[in-house]
């Protein structure tokens, strides 16, 4: 019936004259309207300029808001239910017009241009982009229905603001690492753009808009994450430029900051202000504004501290008690806080270290250590950034009562020591340089303190390049390559592990009977991306045999009739849609950044036993930012 309506407006415009097709435009001639036809009367396209205009004052509140009439050229489209656009056009054309219309309920939106926003950057100075909707818009038999669209902010302002304060500390325009503040948005590390906002003798950057990738309808927003970098002066402020300066009191310094939640629509003003203490420290005060259409302005004032070089997290209560539990080095002298790691305390034949961080804990007389946890900060930037890439959130690690780094460290069931095991030492080895690891201890008292233990890593090789770990392993013993298989029961797996978290894993498949044309049957190939499977119904197969992670499924403990139903049912960690077969915007493989993963093909293994005797041959293939690693299973029936 819709389709036969839009037919008949088609011919009678065509066989109408222009004054005539002006009329009915206007609502002159409603005699001659068709019975069925309903209106949509479009008033008034509106640009809130909130976003532009708003400034804070003295006491927080938001100016009044700035609504205007939006110009000729923003384009206009009346969708109906079903999403088919019944019209559209020029917003010039439309402006105080009836549009004839089958009875039916619609929305009109309004975009600043023709292109509805598809050709908004990633983020571009003085690129404003406004686009709306209106609520729904009931058209009736013969009735005409106003119609208003206010327009928005579609993407994400952002400026910083440097003080004077904290200009006059640092080098302006270093060659090599100038004053500058990077901002960043999006929805992760490999979904963001960002833009470096360079020193300016007027203290602000220029107004930069980004593109709002998560999109209106996500519920968590963008992650907008700012760093502050340059080289400061150590010494006395005073002595800047004067005879009194030393050169070599100039230091490098890094603070980084995330925010969350940052959505289209919002205005991010970022204020960075300093202040300089005697103990030789830079505190650094950082002031977000959040400037949104008709909403409350909030305004979020956090203040970090910074050592030279290094980010340090405060502790969530400052006082400091020296009765809290004591904190020492297993082997050193007393008040020794210092380690060394390096090759000399690595036995490369054996494949292990001979030699291990141990941190001895001593609460005081009649009292108890209730937690343990270490903050840490290093003058190698991947390490912070390998912390978070591993899900150490402000590069804190719990290690008592819950020790949340279990695959790097040991920890005593009373707290009394942290020892780091071969995979940490290997994990630290892999990032040369300073690396001071504040440790916060409390006690049954609630008496609290932290103490800062100073580990220096000499890695004669620079960064691994090696890549990920591999070791193969049969029902947990390791195992070298090749596997004589007698029992299909046994557990067979792969244990990864990356100190900088996964980047990418493949998986080669090379058997005679396990060939292309078996693997097809369910849906797998002989050469498949585990990050990024090829099509929807091979996430689902890898799900099913436990390559991929499934919500509450253990592949180690659960049946393979449990892992099967619940990779159908389950839609989390998916990248694709299993109703659409689509992949989802913005998905990413649950497998990314994994520092530590266990790569299971126990699943496979009745399969290959009903294939009856053969070779199968499994090449895995893990990488991350320090490599690429390869390592084979050679199973034999």
């Amino acid at each position: 019936m819709k389709r036969m309506f839009k037919f008949l407006l088609v011919a009678a415009v065509a066989v109408c004259t222009t004054a005539c097709a002006l009329d009915e435009l206007e609502g002159q001639s409603s005699g001659n309207k068709n019975s069925e036809v309903g209106y949509i009367k479009l008033g008034e396209v509106l640009l809130n300029g909130d976003t532009e205009n708003a400034n804070l004052n003295s006491q927080g509140s938001r100016a009044a808001t700035r609504v205007s009439e939006a110009g000729n050229g923003y384009y206009v489209e009346i969708v109906d239910p079903q999403g088919n656009v019944d019209w559209k056009g020029a917003y010039s054309a439309a402006k105080g017009q009836q549009i004839g219309l089958e009875p039916d309920t619609y929305i009109v939106y309004a975009y600043q241009d023709d292109t509805k926003g598809a050709n908004i950057a990633g983020a571009a100075e003085d690129a404003p982009y406004y686009q709306g909707k209106s609520d729904a818009v009931v058209v009736k038999t013969k009735e005409t229905t106003s119609a208003t669209v206010t327009c928005k902010l579609a993407n994400v302002k952002a400026t910083v603001e440097l003080s004077a304060d904290l200009k006059a500390v640092f080098k302006l325009n270093d060659s090599a690492n100038p004053l500058q503040t990077v901002v960043s948005l999006g929805t992760n590390d490999d979904n963001q753009s960002s833009f470096t906002y360079p020193y300016t003798s007027t203290h602000s950057g220029p107004n930069v808009y980004f593109k709002d990738v998560a999109g209106p309808d996500s519920q968590i927003g963008n992650t907008m994450s700012f760093e502050l970098s340059g080289v400061y002066y150590t010494g006395d402020p005073d002595d800047i430029g004067t005879a009194n300066e030393n050169s070599s009191l100039w230091k490098e310094v890094k603070m980084a900051k995330t925010i969350t939640n940052v959505r289209a629509a919002q205005w991010r003003k970022i204020s960075i202000d300093i202040d300089h203490n005697t103990t030789g420290t830079v505190k650094f005060i950082f002031e977000v504004s959040n400037v949104v259409y008709d909403d409350e302005i909030n305004v979020d004032v956090e203040t970090l501290y910074a050592t030279l070089n290094v980010e340090e997290v405060i502790p969530d209560d400052d006082v400091e008690n020296p009765l809290a539990p004591s904190v020492t080095i297993a082997g050193n002298a007393a008040g020794d806080l210092t380690y060394a790691i390096n090759n000399s305390k690595y036995n490369e034949a054996a494949g292990a270290w001979t030699a291990f961080l141990q941190a001895n804990i001593t609460p005081a007389e009649g009292a108890t250590i209730a937690e343990v946890y270490a903050v840490v900060a290093s003058d190698n930037d991947k390490v912070v950034s390998s912390l978070a890439a591993a899900g150490f959130a402000d590069a804190r690690v719990n290690l008592f009562p819950t020790n949340a780094a279990s695959t790097y460290c040991n920890v005593a069931t009373d707290g009394s020591y942290v020892v780091l095991n071969n995979a940490g030492m290997s994990a630290l080895y892999n990032y040369s340089g300073t690396h001071t690891i504040s440790v916060y201890t409390v006690d049954s008292e609630k008496r609290k303190k932290h103490t800062d233990v100073v580990v220096t890593v000499t890695n004669e090789g620079g960064s691994s390049t090696a890549g990920p770990s591999i070791v193969w392993k049969v029902n947990g013993v390791s195992t070298n390559n090749v596997v004589l298989k007698t029992d299909v029961d046994e557990v067979v797996n792969a244990l990864i592990e990356s100190s900088t978290g996964l980047t990418g894993l493949k998986v080669q498949i090379i058997s005679e009977t396990l060939n292309e044309s078996e693997l097809s049957g369910f849906g797998l190939a002989p050469n498949m991306d585990l990050m990024e499977p090829a099509t929807a119904i091979m996430e689902t197969r890898l799900r099913a045999f436990g390559f991929l992670p499934i919500e509450g499924i253990d592949p180690n403990t659960a049946t393979e009739s449990e892992v099967t139903a619940a990779a159908a049912e389950d839609d989390n960690y998916r990248i694709f849609d299993p109703a659409t077969g689509e992949r989802k915007a913005g998905a990413v493989s649950p497998l990314m950044n994994k520092t530590s993963l266990t790569f299971e093909i126990t699943k496979f293994m009745p399969l290959l036993e009903m294939l009856g005797s053969g070779e199968h041959t499994f090449i895995l293939t893990a990488i991350d930012e320090s490599g690429t690693n390869n390592s084979t299973m050679v199973i034999k029936f």
